[in-house]
């Protein structure tokens, strides 16, 4: 038997059940120590997924805004040569 808690809730649960009560937004509470045992759940993954992909984006961004910046003032520079 594992016990599990969201808010102010602690439920005992059978253990086949656990992950459907993970899934369902309760945290494992460790029996020695009453606290919640970290798991990374798929939503922190996710959320890690997302934050990582999201930096990777902005750099690209950055990259691409200064190839853009670099060309226009190519650009410039063989439009007033002319």
């Amino acid at each position: 038997m594992k016990i599990v808690q969201r808010g102010n809730k602690q439920l005992r649960v059978s253990d086949d059940r656990l992950d459907d009560m993970l899934k369902a937004g309760y945290s494992e509470i460790d029996q020695k120590t009453g606290k919640p045992i970290e798991v990374d759940s798929p939503e922190a993954k996710t959320e890690k997924a997302l934050k990582k992909e999201n930096a990777a984006l902005k750099k690209e961004n950055e990259a691409l805004k200064q190839q853009v910046s670099d060309l226009t003032e190519r650009l410039k520079v063989a439009t007033q040569s002319e």
